[in-house]
């Protein structure tokens, strides 16, 4: 049972790589005040669920993802000019710790480095959408608050991932939050 919990694993570690955004209500945020440099403090996730069939077996749990020893920042640069796009350079990253709850098993919880946050690229916002692009890759953060001092971002995910042969149903909400230098 712990192979699978690591397959889980390494399915609910994609989360920071392949994820989209749901925007059930949008409003508008304050986009002057994305404007500068940003400490990634917490990550968090609610509702999280991993299901498989392994070995002719169907195998479902919930995860939790958290962080620690977070060195992530990042600074988003707003331009003054119409045709030119906003930009952020992000440096740092977290150590993912993710809590893996199998039924009849004990929980089985994993630490993974992110080394690298979110890269570098270009923002935009459109309601309560921040969507970042890095290489040409287009990522969507709901804004769920944001303040002078506080931005939370969410990504709710809702996908499969293929892990070493075996397809992985993987949803939930991820939450980062980051403070204002």
């Amino acid at each position: 049972m712990k192979k699978f919990a690591m397959l889980l694993f390494l399915a609910s570690t994609s989360l920071f790589f392949s994820c989209s955004s749901d925007d059930d209500a949008p409003t508008e945020v304050d986009q002057n005040l994305i404007p500068g440099e940003w400490n990634l403090t917490e990550i968090k996730s609610e509702n999280g669920k991993v299901s498989a069939t392994i070995q002719n077996i169907p195998v479902s749990g919930d995860f939790t993802l958290t962080g620690k020893d977070y060195t992530a920042k990042a600074t988003f640069t707003e331009t003054s000019a119409t045709d030119e796009p906003n930009t952020f350079v992000s440096s740092g990253g977290f150590t993912a710790v993710a809590t893996i709850s199998i039924p009849t098993q004990d929980p089985i919880e994993y630490e993974e480095p992110i080394p690298d946050f979110i890269g570098t690229g270009e923002w935009k916002t459109e309601g309560n959408i921040l969507t970042t692009t890095v290489a040409g890759e287009e990522e969507s953060f709901e804004i769920v608050s944001l303040t002078a001092e506080t931005m939370t971002l969410k990504i709710t995910i809702n996908e499969d991932i293929e892990r070493q042969g075996i397809t992985f149903a993987v949803t939930g909400d991820q939450f980062f939050v980051l403070t204002k230098q």
